[in-house]
């Protein structure tokens, strides 16, 4: 299941969770490269301003470290919570946002939910910096650096949060609220500060522009919208992954995950 797509280098890099490694999708001819094998699934990835690419995993309880070959590990995170990790977005600064998300779906799902964002900075070890989200999932920085944008799954919202000097995140203000039938999952900021969002039971990728309307709208047919990311030479190729199933073994069996992409107006701004 294609998840978590950045565009890198001329080329698409996700994680592909059912089969437990990072993948690399060059865009002009389609051709599939597996960068990195590992042992349980990846979630999320970012990059380093040395080109380096951090990994989050799903249950491995750290962030990896991929650079020429090389896999270390660049944080561990056991012992802070007994539930799965999720997406991460790098500052310009290296700073690294990562959401916990507060189940374990779906082997362990709490009566009350309270997801929560952490942040590493430089030697720091992982430190809360935002928590009481009903699944926080994606994360984006607008394109000033100011503001964390937060995906709220199982909210059903989006949510916009200063960033401080230091790194911390300030009150949360609401970006975008959908219906109850829509998970925004994977997002992903324009040059004019609106949010792609996929909102992944609603089936369909959507842009919330920064009062919260909905400008645009994509459909993913009957497939579940996982993740998406402006790319392209100018930042106009929205870049959607889909899947028709979330379930590992059903997943496995259909391999049914895909990349799209759509042209749009507005270029690519912020992280991812």
């Amino acid at each position: 299941m294609a998840e978590g797509p950045r565009w890198r280098e001329g080329a698409v890099v996700l994680t592909d969770i059912h089969a437990d490694a990072i993948k690399q999708i060059d865009v002009r001819g389609g051709v599939v490269t597996t960068l990195v094998q590992l042992d349980s699934p990846p979630i999320s990835t970012g990059f380093l301003s040395d080109g380096s690419m951090l990994i989050s995993s799903l249950t491995a309880q750290r962030i990896w470290r991929y650079d020429d070959g090389a896999l270390d590990t660049y944080a561990d995170l056991s012992g802070i919570s007994e539930y799965d990790w999720g997406d991460i977005v790098v500052d310009t600064q290296d700073r690294v946002y990562i959401a916990n998300q507060g189940i374990s779906y779906p082997r362990k799902m709490p009566e009350h939910i309270d997801s929560r964002i952490y942040l590493l900075s430089g030697a720091d070890g992982p430190r809360e910096v935002a928590r009481g989200f009903l699944y926080a999932n994606g994360l984006a920085i607008t394109p000033d650096g100011s503001h964390l944008i937060v995906a709220e799954s199982f909210g059903h919202r989006l949510w916009r949060l200063p960033i401080h000097d230091n790194g911390s995140l300030g009150a949360r203000t609401l970006t975008a609220a959908f219906t109850d039938a829509d998970r925004p999952d994977g997002i992903c900021c324009d040059a004019e500060g609106a949010v792609w969002s996929a909102n992944a039971t609603g089936r369909e990728v959507v842009r919330c522009a920064i009062d919260g309307s909905v400008t645009d709208r994509i459909s993913t047919g009957t497939d579940l919208a996982i993740g998406c990311i402006l790319g392209g030479a100018d930042g106009r190729d929205l870049y959607l992954t889909t899947a028709p199933t979330a379930a590992r073994d059903a997943a496995r069996e259909l391999l049914g995950s895909a990349l799209w992409r759509v042209r749009v107006q507005i270029p690519a701004g912020g992280r991812p």
